[in-house]
């Protein structure tokens, strides 16, 4: 598995103007939040269908395919768009490592739409990317109910009782 290189990710959609916002961990660990690190990144990217053509352009320079267990991933139509943009989420392996895309994420069924105006521009790797506030990274977590989310929170709440 290629080891991640976010900011190479973040540099391939920047050039091809794809709109998105960063979460999950990688929003984390910009925040500098007390969480275990990511093997991955998370984007929830807009869901138009012109920003839909220019990911899918970003996926042929990423190389990307379906996460499995084929190193490289396996390959997946990546046009036309109809072929995998009804998904709510895809996990994809790349040429800078793993990357989801979760486009309808917990505690933000309007995706990009609901995630957008609470965003910052940061910087990842020197790549600007807009990424969730720590109160929505916060929010998704608790919407989403999942152990391991649950668990970050913990981390998380500890880590701020601390100081």
């Amino acid at each position: 598995m290629p080891e991640l290189d976010p900011g190479a990710i973040v540099a391939v959609l920047n050039r091809h103007a794809v709109r998105y916002v960063v979460i999950g961990g990688i929003a984390a660990q910009i925040h500098d939040l007390p969480i275990p690190a990511t093997i991955d990144i998370d984007l929830t990217p807009a869901r138009d269908h012109e920003n839909l053509e220019r990911l899918a352009a970003a996926f042929d320079e990423l190389d990307a395919g379906l996460y499995t267990a084929d190193e490289g991933g396996t390959f997946f139509p990546r046009h036309p768009i109809e072929n995998w943009a009804q998904y709510d989420t895809l996990h994809l392996m790349t040429v800078h490592g793993p990357l989801d895309l979760v486009f309808a994420p917990d505690g933000a069924s309007g995706g990009y739409d609901d995630l957008v105006d609470n965003s910052v521009e940061l910087s990842i790797d020197g790549q600007p990317a807009l990424v969730i506030s720590t109160a929505t990274w916060e929010a998704l977590k608790q919407a989403s109910g999942r152990a391991k989310d649950l668990a970050h929170l913990d981390l998380y709440f500890e880590g701020k009782n601390d100081t």
